[in-house]
């Protein structure tokens, strides 16, 4: 059996109002890693836009209070590059946080289909407001 180090990955831009996100924002990242289940943060990344439209990534210490930082497995792996393509609709005066996660559920998905000589050649996401307002809107 093929066991991965680590299963798939993702990068997430999180879009807020303001220049740093709130609170409410870290505790719903540490929810989902507390489990266990879901995914592992393996780096996270804040970045801000100024109102003439320039984009400053900022490291944790500069936006987290008291040094409560999560533990991150790979702190770095969002390179300059993934962060400036992923905050390029990010609207002025506006922050994001940018996360990698290790979709920790698929890891072992990922482990059997190498084995079996397959591999995910494409992937589509639907964000849940889409999902959520399609459904309300065909239900029966």
């Amino acid at each position: 059996m093929t066991d991965f180090d680590y299963g798939p990955i993702e990068f997430y831009a999180i879009a807020f109002d303001g220049d740093r996100p709130g609170p409410a924002v870290l505790k719903a990242v540490d929810d989902l890693v507390a489990s266990g289940t879901v995914m592992n943060l393996l780096d996270l990344v804040f970045a801000r836009r100024s109102p003439e439209g320039e984009v400053e990534v900022l490291e944790m210490s500069d936006t987290i209070e008291n040094d409560a930082h999560p533990a991150l497995d790979l702190a770095g792996l969002a390179g300059e590059d993934d962060i400036l393509a992923l905050v390029d609709d990010l609207e002025p005066g506006r922050s994001a946080a940018i996360l990698v996660v290790e979709l920790l559920w698929a890891k072992a998905f990922a482990s059997r289909l190498f084995e079996a000589g397959g591999a995910v050649i494409a992937r589509e996401g639907v964000p849940a407001p889409i999902v959520n307002a399609f459904l309300a809107e065909y239900a029966d």
